[in-house]
């Protein structure tokens, strides 16, 4: 269905909550966005300038917004609420293991309950929660914890702003993430205009980030081109949207899995979109399960990339 590049990941569900007991909706999520979007044209015209060269030092606003706005795409795109719920778990099963302060401070658990909870994974049992719309429930949790240290890590990124000589298309992923355990570093792509690639680097090594606000400007390659487009196409869970229809869409589709470009899965998309519009109570309760339980869980909500 033809939909506009503007109204691209807009549909009722996205950033919308319930508040719990209300019918109105919690548009927080939304109202912290539009403090950025509005000057966003202000950021996409500068690093249009920057495309122009091979270094360019951005302003100190412009390059918080651009941060800013990356961090947002990350916490809000499709596969961010299944992937709240995941990260919980797996966030309150690696304390169990190595111990912290998560269960204590930001859960406020009572001491004898994280003593059990702790006995138990030391039994080989996982923990995993018991909620009436979990996607809900810990979407809007998480995204409040992430949102300031994405934000940083982004501000620590290596930029480049690439001329494409292709027209690339936007994945309602929005940012695409690429990771290279081989080579210890995440890519994250996202395309600004149909010929122009902001292209963000990460290692895993912090000490070899950048801390300088500074974007390259480059071209690229014609097979790089096809490799970034493959991507896109291929990380999309719902909408591949382009300024105009392209024939191409397939065929990036079936290169990137002869290529071995794989993504995470959502098994159940409906959910994704209806996660934010039922008024739900906050209410959560741990339960003590098997491993295999623990990973059939954590499979319905995200499903490891199929080789």
């Amino acid at each position: 269905m033809p939909k506009s590049p503007e109204n691209a990941c807009s549909s009722l569900g996205y950033n919308q909550l319930l508040r719990s007991g209300q019918a109105q909706p919690d548009n927080d999520l939304e109202a912290d966005f539009s403090a950025v979007e509005s000057r966003l044209p202000k950021v996409f015209k500068a690093l249009e300038e920057a495309a122009k060269n091979s270094t360019t030092e951005l302003p100190t606003d412009i390059y918080k917004d651009m941060c800013k706005y990356c961090a947002f795409l990350k916490l809000t795109a499709p596969y961010s609420k299944p992937g709240a719920v995941v990260s919980f778990v797996i966030q309150v099963n690696m304390e169990l293991e190595k111990g912290g302060n998560f269960l204590s401070r930001d859960l406020r658990l009572p001491k004898d309950q994280i003593d059990f909870l702790r006995k138990e994974y030391a039994l080989g049992r996982r923990v995993i929660i018991e909620s009436e719309n979990a996607l809900q429930s810990f979407y809007k949790f998480q995204f409040q914890r992430n949102r300031d240290p994405d934000y940083d890590l982004f501000s620590k990124a290596h930029w480049t702003v690439f001329n494409s000589p292709v027209e690339l298309p936007i994945s309602d992923v929005g940012l695409v993430p690429i990771g290279f355990a081989d080579l210890k570093l995440t890519v994250y792509l996202l395309p600004i205009s149909p010929k122009l690639l902001l292209k963000g680097l990460l290692y895993f090594d912090l000490t070899k980030n950048s801390s300088q606000p500074i974007v390259k400007g480059l071209k690229l390659p014609t097979d790089d081109a096809e490799y970034v487009f493959d991507c896109i196409c291929s990380s999309a869970i719902v909408e591949i949207v382009c300024s105009k229809i392209n024939p191409d869409v397939p065929t990036g589709i079936s290169r990137a899995k002869t290529k071995g470009i794989r993504f995470h899965k959502v098994p159940n998309l409906e959910n994704i979109m209806s996660a934010g519009l039922k008024n739900i109570s906050n209410d959560f309760q741990f339960r003590v399960v098997s491993l295999e339980e623990y990973k059939t869980f954590v499979h319905s909500f995200m499903q490891p990339a199929q080789t």
